[in-house]
């Protein structure tokens, strides 16, 4: 399987290779994979060696942590444009996390062993990827504020607000994991996620229709988030 140029485009603005020259990015390149994942199939598990970091086309992939109790927790829920396990390439050692789709996924496998040797030849690059990753850290900094200082019914409506397509006019959005899964990844109980959408539901702000759920008044869910 080869990457098409749609593909490619988008690999290239992934915040990770973004700051890569032209040449460094085509040098990347020819060490790329794709993969395709079947619902349900496992990626990686916890504890298993990190030899490569991942970037996903299509498709969403599950990545969570098992306690001993067997009670899982869902550590993020990685979409389209987005990068993971690159945090543990820099750190080396194992995967910290399982990792899975939840839906038919491609993804591009990138080689760490290829990609930390072109850091470490390049101090300008090493320098330009401080950049981007200190941004994207700020990112997670962010939202962990968000899981611990909101609500959990500001956390539902801020999930649904960040499924709007960038630049969307409708105001429809799909739910691209169970339920059980998205409250785990909102930190709060199944039971909680349901009450929060039925109150929602109740006061006009939204329909629900299965996996679909259309925002009635954004403007107002944005005032609530």
């Amino acid at each position: 399987m080869h990457l098409d140029s749609v593909d490619i485009q988008r690999l290239k603005g992934g915040y990770l290779l973004a700051a890569l020259s032209p040449a460094e990015f085509d040098e990347v390149l020819e060490h790329v994979k794709v993969r395709k994942l079947m619902p349900g199939e496992c990626l990686f598990d916890q504890g298993d060696p990190c030899t490569h970091f991942f970037f996903v086309l299509s498709g969403i992939v599950k990545l969570c942590r098992v306690a001993q109790s067997g009670e899982e927790k869902v550590m993020d829920l990685v979409r389209p444009g987005l990068f993971f396990a690159e945090a543990a390439m820099f750190m080396g050692g194992r995967y910290p996390v399982h990792a899975c789709a939840l839906e038919a996924t491609r993804l591009v496998v990138l080689d760490n062993k290829h990609f930390l040797g072109l850091v470490r030849s390049n101090g300008d690059l090493c320098m330009r990827l401080l950049s981007t990753m200190s941004q994207r850290m700020h990112c997670l900094i962010n939202e962990i504020k968000n899981l611990t200082l909101h609500s959990g019914a500001q956390r539902v409506i801020g999930y649904l607000l960040e499924q709007l397509p960038e630049g969307a006019v409708a105001s429809n959005v799909r739910l691209t994991a169970p339920k059980h899964v998205i409250a785990s990844r909102l930190g709060i109980q199944p039971e909680t996620l349901s009450r929060v959408l039925a109150k929602l539901r109740s006061g006009h702000l939204i329909d629900v229709h299965g996996d679909q759920i259309v925002l009635n008044d954004v403007e107002a869910l944005r005032r609530l988030s």
